[in-house]
């Protein structure tokens, strides 16, 4: 259960690490279904790195291709405004 909750703690900072500088745009897409595809896609980017000697491993979003999956979705990156 731990596991689950720090993986979701994580997933909702990624989240806002992700989108902090641009948005994500498709016509017709509601709030929620922009965040459920948002939320799909920054968990199939995440891979668990090992973390320095002595210090555990960490999560990364591999920014690439979570933009990849965004537009294979349909949407279009746009600059925050």
């Amino acid at each position: 259960m731990r596991f689950l909750t720090v993986n979701l703690a994580a997933l909702a900072l990624l989240a806002a690490c992700a989108s902090s500088s641009s948005d994500w745009a498709k016509a017709g897409a509601s709030e929620q279904q922009v965040g459920q595809d948002t939320a799909d896609c920054l968990a199939g980017a995440q891979i668990i790195v090992a973390g320095a000697q002595g210090s555990s491993p960490r999560m990364v979003v591999q920014q690439d291709r979570y933009r990849r999956c965004m537009v294979e979705r349909g949407y279009a990156e746009t600059p925050r405004k």
